[in-house]
């Protein structure tokens, strides 16, 4: 899996840990569209479910008065990757411009499972399509192949399964006990990942679309 596939992959990660923070969070009221989970529900694993469902949808659109801006798509001016060592079989940077990421809040958390006296936390989701576009330049090699391109990249990610660990750890503020996520360890299981390079070699399709299979 490439170096750009794992970026939108952290991308939706950071998006799935934002809309179960914003369930849990203190000190200043929500809109009454989010739902709250209790501890002593007999149901919270379901619970907690639903509400960050319901949290992903609803910050599509953004949260301004939480500083959140719209999350789908989500908008990233710049992004520089670089791959490699002089000595490496493979030394890429790739330089992305006005880069719009897509359908990430169309994702569905099929299940939670809660520890909260281990502080733990297990997630499971799925995606339909996550979708990366924008402006690019790539220049480097892999192995002896020079490859350089510039113009339009499309990344899409196809049916998307995300298994997610959060441990946390015990903090006090104020005289009261809160839960910080120390560890997020995430595993990602696309179906399938398709590369779309504008004008990769100078535009020779056959060269192009055989680097990336």
């Amino acid at each position: 899996m490439s170096i750009t596939t794992r970026y939108v992959l952290h991308c939706w990660a950071s998006i799935c840990f934002l809309a179960l923070a914003l369930t849990t969070i203190e000190g200043k009221d929500l809109p009454s569209s989010f739902e709250k989970c209790h501890r002593s529900d007999p149901s919270f694993d379901q619970c907690l479910r639903s509400a960050v469902n319901g949290a992903i949808l609803l910050l599509k659109n953004g949260l301004p008065e939480f500083g959140i801006l719209p999350l789908d798509p989500l908008a990233v001016d710049s992004l520089v990757i670089e791959q490699g060592e002089p000595s490496s079989p493979i030394k890429l940077k790739q330089h992305f411009t006005n880069v719009r990421l897509s359908h990430l809040t169309e994702s569905n958390i099929l299940k939670y499972r809660t520890d909260l006296k281990k502080l733990i936390i297990k997630a499971e989701a799925i995606t339909p399509q996550i979708q990366f576009v924008g402006n690019y330049t790539m220049d480097g090699r892999i192995l002896v192949l020079p490859i350089t391109g510039k113009g339009v990249a499309n990344i899409t990610l196809h049916r998307l399964k995300t298994h997610h660990e959060l441990i946390g750890e015990l903090v006090e503020r104020n005289g009261e006990q809160y839960m910080h996520i120390r560890k997020y360890l995430v595993h990602f299981e696309p179906k399938l990942v398709t590369f779309q390079f504008g004008n990769l070699f100078n535009g020779d399709e056959r060269l192009g679309t055989s680097i990336f299979l």
